[in-house]
């Protein structure tokens, strides 16, 4: 059966798109003056035309970035929010996830779920992400289940975190935003390093970043990066242990072409940190109290999360002589975890009252799934005038094939007590029966796309850009355990338009529409299959560029509808029907500084008005589950000179807001501020770093999915790492 949606109303569209081009006309017959070249007014001002968008950055302020249009664009002049953590930053903060590191990024709720070796959780925009938002080198990695893709950052460049509905370049997506991880790889200049390092929770650590030019070969340069890590964590009896392996090599015949191939293996061998423990006896407490956070929830017996992670990809791209470039990212990703534990369901009591509240019900869980996927974007580009409105125009299709393996089981304790374990006085080491799996079953996708954007330079201050995509998803669902099969096709329109004006240098006023889609699986009561989610979003703002490129400050507000989202079928309660809506309204606010070559400094402000304001599940007029509305951050690194050249101190502060744990919002999670320090020295090449985050030790409950589905923030986290270079 074949569905439609478009997210983006094509009369509404056109009209849009109509209205950019009015001022087009006027610019052509108001303004005969000379103007600056389109690569002037488009791309870069001045010599920091070489600022590279995947390159090393010296401090937290990047330049461009290719993330929000595909296209090396200024960051001050893309009309959506965009911000880039830099490689510095990463460092000098001691990110070892991708979550820690956009811990002070406005938007973003990272480590939703509290401390987590298995995912990156985040939200965007007050809506969940991590399965749809998270890209790598501008190709999504998408995850399924308990196929979660993790990244280990100690490979990437930067960060970077682009804000709101972005389906009209990347397809079907998260209405929130997404995060696009950028690759270490090989540089012009030759340098070796080594880091060794540990900490606490107990852990040690080995890192390896090398990079040359091969002798005997012109333009051919080859990087090696690669870590080893075995470590415990905050929770008894669960490990945190990794190998990862990054190779690759860049090909550099001639001028304007250029290929890189790049690979990552990563396996992981860690557990269940983040323990389902409930709302009475974390957020609030119990009658002994609350619940210990080194608490094991599982059984020694019975708990393991494997994952092995395996990517080999290329870029490509060419330029011919005409000022045309033709670009090829392609990249095949393969995962696969294995999956078994004990969680808890909540205390006995609530079943049975009567019984001590020291007790906890748990249920077991095994899963054993996989996902392969190969995806491929393909991108023309040209820069031209027309008259004297200058245009960087770029076409583009993208592919995406994908097979996901899952099988899952949930199960009892077949004696009848609930895997039942005393909270105080836990005893592990018993016989969990691995549950029969209750789905098995395989889903193969098809995603192609066809966009179109164009940037174009009205005047030297009035930028517009405009884009349309259309997408065609299919899918075959195979039941194993009944051998039924379900086939679907969606198609969707999406689109963007903003634009911008510089009133005064480096300030620049914009706004911008933009919509997106993502598809659902599952049926309605007739056997139709869901149409997609949809979202569109209004932004305004205003970004200023220091003209030293020393800071920039930015602000929006944004108003971003879900549409078609599932709620209860009143008619039938054990079905959907898609009549759920959301919004998010609220303000963003961002710093990023390098001052006097002595100072970094980044800071953060964040404001939402979250409500679900259609549903059927008795909820509607409240707030989601487990989002905070207000976060804030402030981190300031200061560089020592003259006597204490090469001493560096660093402090941050990060406060997130209170959060619900059930639909009522009648309980509350509270909020919390904690404190993170790093110090460095630096002699010759080798450099002595120490990083502690929550540094007074808070303890504090990130947030709650649910009334029995409550997990603990991070605990102090002390590494101490020693690196050389040679």
């Amino acid at each position: 059966m074949r569905r439609s949606s478009s997210s983006l109303p094509t009369s509404r569209l056109a009209a849009a798109l109509l209205l950019s081009t009015a001022p087009i006309f006027t610019a052509h017959a108001q303004d005969s003056a000379e103007k600056s070249t389109t690569l002037d007014r488009l791309v870069v001002e001045g010599d920091s035309i070489s600022a590279s968008p995947v390159g090393p950055d010296d401090g937290f302020v990047a330049d461009n970035s290719a993330t929000a249009t595909k296209t090396n664009t200024p960051i001050d002049r893309v009309p959506q929010s965009i911000s880039v953590v830099t490689r510095d930053q990463m460092d000098m903060q001691g990110a070892d996830s991708v979550g820690a590191a956009v811990r002070y990024t406005p938007g973003i709720r990272s480590e939703a779920y509290g401390a987590d070796t298995r995912y990156d959780w985040f939200f965007m925009r007050g809506f969940s992400a991590q399965a749809r938002g998270l890209y790598l080198d501008g190709l999504q990695l998408r995850s399924q289940a308990f196929a979660n893709f993790r990244v280990e950052p100690y490979g990437l460049e930067r960060q970077e975190v682009l804000l709101g509905p972005s389906s009209a370049l990347f397809g079907a997506g998260s209405p929130g935003g997404l995060i696009n991880l950028i690759s270490k790889r090989p540089q012009e200049d030759t340098f070796y390093r080594a880091s060794v390092a540990g900490g606490w929770p107990k852990k040690g650590e080995v890192a390896l970043d090398l990079n040359a030019a091969l002798p005997g070969h012109d333009g051919v340069y080859a990087r090696f990066t690669a870590l080893g890590r075995l470590g415990e964590t905050q929770v008894d009896h669960v490990d945190d242990n990794r190998l990862y392996l990054a190779p690759s090599i860049t090909f550099k015949p001639q001028a304007g072409t250029e290929l890189t191939i790049m690979g990552k293996f990563q396996m992981d061998r860690t557990g269940t940190v983040t323990s389902f423990l409930p709302y009475d006896a974390t957020a609030r407490p119990a009658s002994f109290g609350r619940i210990p956070t080194d608490f094991f929830s599982a059984d020694t017996n019975f708990d393991r999360y494997d994952r092995n992670q395996m990517m080999l990809g290329y870029e490509f791209e060419h330029e011919f002589e005409n000022g045309l470039k033709f670009s090829q990212d392609s990249r095949y990703s393969y995962i696969s975890t294995e999956y078994e534990t004990l969680y808890g369901v909540g205390l006995v009591s609530s079943y049975l009252p009567g019984y001590p509240d020291n007790l906890l019900a748990r249920q077991a869980l095994a899963t054993d799934d996989s996902i392969g996927a190969f995806q491929t974007d393909n991108r023309i580009e040209k820069t031209f005038d027309t008259g004297p409105v200058g245009h960087q125009l770029l076409a583009g299709l993208d592919y995406r094939y994908e097979v996901f393996d899952n099988r899952s089981g949930y199960g009892d304790d077949p004696s009848g007590n609930f895997y039942i374990i005393d909270i105080l006085n836990p005893v592990y080491g018993i016989n969990v029966q691995r549950p029969a799996y209750s789905t098995d079953s395989t889903t193969r996708s098809h995603r192609v796309g066809l966009y179109v954007q164009d940037q174009i330079a009205l005047t030297d201050r009035l930028d517009v850009t405009a884009g349309l995509r259309h997408d065609w998803v299919s899918s075959r669902f195979d039941n194993h355990l009944t051998g039924s099969r379900t086939d679907r096709d969606d198609t969707a329109l999406t689109g963007r338009i903003g634009a911008s004006y510089e009133v005064l240098p480096g300030l620049r006023p914009y706004a911008s529409y933009a919509t997106s889609f993502d598809p659902l699986s599952g049926t309605d009561i007739n056997g139709n299959p869901f149409d997609p989610e949809t979202a569109e979003q209004y932004e305004v703002g205003v970004k200023y560029q220091d003209p030293l490129d020393r800071f920039r400050l930015t602000a929006a507000w944004f108003d971003l509808t879900r549409e078609n989202v599932l709620t209860n079928d009143p008619a039938n309660p054990n079905f959907k029907v898609q009549t759920g809506e959301v919004r998010s309204r609220g303000i963003e606010l961002q710093a990023q500084a390098n001052l006097a070559e002595r100072w970094d400094i980044v800071a953060s402000y964040t404001n939402y008005d979250l409500e679900i304001t259609r549903s059927n599940n008795g909820d509607q007029g409240m707030v989601p589950i487990g989002v905070p509305q207000q976060m804030a951050s402030l981190w300031v690194n200061h560089r020592f000179g003259g006597q204490l050249e090469g001493l560096r101190v660093g402090a941050g502060v990060r406060y997130v807001g209170k959060s619900y744990a059930n639909a009522a919002n009648t309980l509350t999670v509270p909020d919390y501020v904690v404190a993170d320090a790093s110090i460095g020295y630096r002699f010759d090449k080798t450099e002595l770093s120490l990083n502690v985050s929550n540094l007074f030790d808070k303890h504090y409950v990130a947030a709650c999915a649910g009334q029995n589905a409550c997990y603990y923030g991070d605990r102090r986290n002390v590494k101490a790492k020693l690196t050389f270079e040679w």
